[in-house]
């Protein structure tokens, strides 16, 4: 090997060397893509990170678990099981304020009542028994 090769081979071997400790020590930037959400309702949801989070669907399924006669528990706890407390804020918002019957549970209204709009920490400590709501209440403390 000539003194130039063995030069080019010095300066080779010190390039591969950089480039493992830096491959080694830099820190990593790369999120896998698994949070991109391209609606900007907030990071995808826990159990699948591969589809965005939506409040606004969230916030249809439990109305829908808790509408009409008897509340479906189950499918609450189902559905807020992933959610963290930052989405849980956005369902709230996403939720708003809905028509409820304190009086029989529902959205059924006598002609004699007026309907009167509820936000979702209403619905849910209404809906849910006394157990189920303090769980969701240690879960989120901020809203429940």
């Amino acid at each position: 090997m000539t003194e130039k090769e063995a030069k080019y081979v010095k300066i080779g071997a010190g390039v591969a060397v950089a480039f493992v400790l830096y491959k080694v020590l830099a820190p990593n930037t790369d999120n896998g893509g698994g949070d991109y959400d391209p609606t900007g309702n907030g990071s995808g949801s826990a159990s699948n990170p591969l589809y965005p989070f939506n409040a606004t669907k969230t916030a249809n399924a439990l109305k829908d678990a808790m509408k009409e006669l008897g509340t479906d528990e189950d499918a609450i706890i189902s559905e807020l099981t992933s959610v963290t407390q930052a989405q849980f804020a956005q369902v709230v918002k996403a939720f708003g304020k809905k028509s409820y019957n304190p009086t029989t549970g529902n959205q059924y209204f006598a002609f004699w009542q007026t309907p009167i709009e509820y936000p979702l920490n209403f619905w849910l400590k209404n809906e849910l028994s006394a157990a189920r709501y303090n769980i969701l209440k240690l879960k989120y403390p901020s809203y429940l």
